[in-house]
């Protein structure tokens, strides 16, 4: 392609698009700066490849630019994400099917959150539960007369609970007191009994949820696979997974949120003081509501009404009716792209051990009854994990495999952009070793900023990384050997430490960890591709290194940032030893 621009530095970003807001992901890009990547290197109807596809923002942003998408990945639930977040849905049909199951079960379900207005003894339906250290605390629901309400819960209540728990309801249990409904019950463990890395107390796929919305839940779901059109299904479906978390014991009460919550950390974790919300309501509001369903097949562009998925590489290239491929398979292993005839890669591949994507992934997997192969995909997910006895070692290993096929289905100039975040210099390290020595040139690496900041850098402003890296690399136009020098590491840490000073020194000023952190790597490798150099060794994290100078060239002060408006949080910066610069 011929290339008049190239980008160099951060771009402008806002939030995400109703399309992407359905459903929940991990670390999901921002498609502004995704759509603008694409477009600058790559050309109308170019083939784009993401090998690690995720949630499907290259692959939307690629049909939405005119070119044509290749997306892979060994999760099925990254692929079933995929493909109902980019499916032109009709919504005049998906109201029509919602105002069914509505007519057929809301009354149903919400019998099960039934209660009164503690005001006006008004018959009313929770919003929410909320039970603390196991024990039910209180009401949450909403009055037609007085609003929105937070009460104990009373004898009524905790009556209906013991008619929930002791499987009393005919309506949907048997006589033996047990649900009439399928749900999942599979174990939280790999294929040896190991048990999930991320997993801490609940042992199974149904201890997450209370009894009350576990029945709620499966009646919701039988009533969804009912449905005869297998594309509406499919998009009930969608909706289904993405409320089903919410419906867990692992969202927490927050007192700035009194009526909803989210699963807010990366595992399946205990909270002991949790919100158990109305199913139905969850169910409601995925479908109608602001990040809803309806909202964004409505809001989607027309470019997408008329792509359809090819079933094999070969159609995607030789008939012109066919626009994208999702191929549910590890990358190393996936057979039927030729060589030489991807025009783009643009992907994010696994961040080491940051996100144990196949472990999280689970909960929604078990749900849509996806997760017979799971040993399988465990087996082939690319990943730092010693419960799947994978190590950095593994890990390296695996992506030097991955990295090497994505070069042979690359064409000879294509460009290869990779997306990463993780806050050790070790895993970068490891990318960038595995792209180069899989024959890859290095060009630029560039911080990308988030468009707001995330939730765990809100709790840790002077310690958590946020945003991106976007790492820029080509495929020679011929294949030629490269013989990299090992910068050794006495060198590295000299070399790192005076870029960290030319930090300080330009922003004349104590720095925060973070602000070190995020300017470093695009300088750092830079001066090694001068000099042909990598680090064929895994380095300390940064901060490791840097800390062996506090006294000698650095030191930490007392500092402050302005945080969430007019909060002030103290912390400690870095700055030069003995500095002059005012």
């Amino acid at each position: 392609m011929k290339l008049d621009n190239s980008i160099d530095e951060a771009l402008p970003t806002s939030g995400h698009l109703p399309m992407y807001v359905m459903h929940k992901f991990f670390a999901r890009k921002q498609e502004d700066v995704i759509r603008e990547y694409i477009q600058t290197y790559s050309d109308k109807e170019d083939i784009v490849f993401d090998p690690f596809c995720g949630s499907g923002v290259m692959i939307g942003e690629a049909l939405r630019c005119g070119r044509k998408a290749v997306g892979v990945d060994i999760n099925p639930v990254s692929i079933f994400i995929t493909r109902n977040t980019i499916k032109h849905s009709n919504s005049e049909r998906i109201i029509e099917e919602f105002n069914r199951i509505k007519a057929e079960i809301k009354r149903d379900i919400n019998k099960l959150y039934q209660t009164t207005c503690r005001k006006c003894g008004e018959r009313v339906h929770a919003i929410c539960f909320t039970w603390k250290n196991k024990s039910l605390v209180d009401v949450r629901y909403e009055c037609s007369h007085h609003g929105r309400i937070i009460s104990h819960v009373n004898e009524e209540d905790l009556r209906l609970l013991k008619k929930i728990e002791d499987g009393t309801l005919t309506e949907y249990f048997d006589d033996n007191g047990d649900c009439r409904y399928w749900y999942p019950t599979n174990k939280l463990n790999y294929w040896d009994g190991t048990p999930f890395l991320k997993k801490e107390r609940f042992n199974s796929i149904d201890e997450m949820f209370s009894r009350r919305n576990l029945i709620s839940l499966s009646k919701l779901f039988d009533r969804i696979k009912k449905i005869d059109d297998l594309e509406l299904q499919e998009a009930f479906k969608f909706t289904f997974s993405s409320m089903t978390h919410l419906a867990s014991k692992m969202t927490p009460v927050r007192p700035s949120r009194p009526f909803s919550s989210a699963w807010v950390q990366q595992s399946y974790w205990y909270c002991p003081h949790n919100m158990e919300s109305n199913v139905w309501k969850l169910f409601e509001r995925a479908v109608t509501g602001r990040q809803g369903l309806i909202r964004a097949k409505k809001s989607m562009l027309e470019v997408f009404k008329d792509k359809k998925e090819a079933t094999s590489f070969k159609q995607l290239v030789n008939d012109v009716n066919y626009d994208y491929l999702l191929l549910e398979s590890s990358i190393n292993s996936m057979e039927g792209i030729k060589e030489n005839s991807i025009d783009t890669v643009i992907t994010d591949p696994p961040y080491g051990h940051s996100i144990q994507y196949g472990e999280l992934l689970y909960l929604w997997g078990c749900w849509l009854e996806l997760m017979n192969n799971f040993d399988q995909i465990a087996k082939g997910e690319i990943i730092k994990n010693p419960r799947q006895k994978k190590d950095d070692r593994e890990y390296e290993q695996m992506m030097r495999r991955a990295f090497i096929k994505i070069y042979q289905v690359l064409k000879p100039e294509g460009y290869c952009i990779i997306t990463f975040h993780n806050p050790s210099l070790k895993y970068r390290n490891i990318l960038f070793r595995t792209v180069l020595l899989a024959g890859f040139e290095f060009e630029k690496i560039v911080y990308q900023p988030p468009p707001r900041a995330s939730a765990k850098s809100l709790l840790q402003p002077f310690g958590s990384q946020s945003g991106d890296y976007f790492f820029r690399f080509r495929k020679p136009k011929e294949n030629i050997e490269k013989i990299y020098k090992t910068v050794e590491v006495h060198k590295l840490e000299e070399l790192i430490v005076d870029i960290t000073k030319k930090i300080i020194t330009e922003r004349s000023e104590p720095t925060h960890y973070t602000d070190i952190q995020n300017s470093l790597d695009p300088i750092l490798y830079e001066e090694l591709k001068k000099s042909h150099q990598l680090m064929d060794f895994n380095p300390d994290n940064v901060e490791t290194i840097l800390k062996r100078y506090v006294g000698e060239v650095f030191e930490l002060v007392d500092m402050e940032i302005r945080h969430m408006g007019n909060k002030t949080l103290q912390g400690k910066g870095w700055w030069l030893k003995d500095s002059n610069v005012k």
